[in-house]
């Protein structure tokens, strides 16, 4: 019983902490169609469309897909961008490893800090690439403003 309190609790908070005023420029939402499996903060995420939303004091970016029944909360810091920017997401790839790192939108962007598991595929690409310091190949995904 105690569990289940805690879980509505902690989804009450979550969900609240979204509704409040966005931050960084993202107020709308970004939809993008990702051509390839990739993480988030540690968790796995299969190929998709999904919709990235932020908001709140905590700075919590959210990215999910209700087709696949899938998504991620990250924390993410404030990114300055261009005034015409164009919406899209950053991708580093590491081998066959995809990692969220940047949501740019017409108005503003966050960048989400690496994660535990992609600092480990970091690491594994620079020793395989005999320690040379490799830096990850930039992958972009056009987005669109969604509703």
């Amino acid at each position: 019983m105690k569990k289940q309190i805690l879980n509505v609790v902690a989804t009450l908070s979550v969900i609240i902490t979204l509704s409040i005023a966005g931050f960084a420029g993202l107020s709308r939402n970004l939809e993008a169609d990702i051509p390839f499996d990739f993480m988030v903060n540690g968790k796995k995420l299969s190929a998709g469309k999904y919709t990235v939303t932020s908001g709140g004091i905590q700075k919590m970016l959210h990215i999910r897909s209700w087709k696949l029944k899938q998504g991620a909360f990250a924390t993410a810091v404030e990114l300055e961008v261009r005034a015409d920017s164009k919406p899209h997401l950053i991708f580093r790839r590491y081998g066959n490893q995809y990692f969220l790192a940047k949501v740019i939108s017409d108005m503003g962007g966050v960048e989400l800090p690496k994660s535990k598991a992609e600092r480990k595929a970091e690491k594994t690409t620079r020793d395989d690439l005999t320690m040379n310091d490799a830096a990850p190949e930039i992958i972009t995904v056009s987005a669109q403003v969604g509703q």
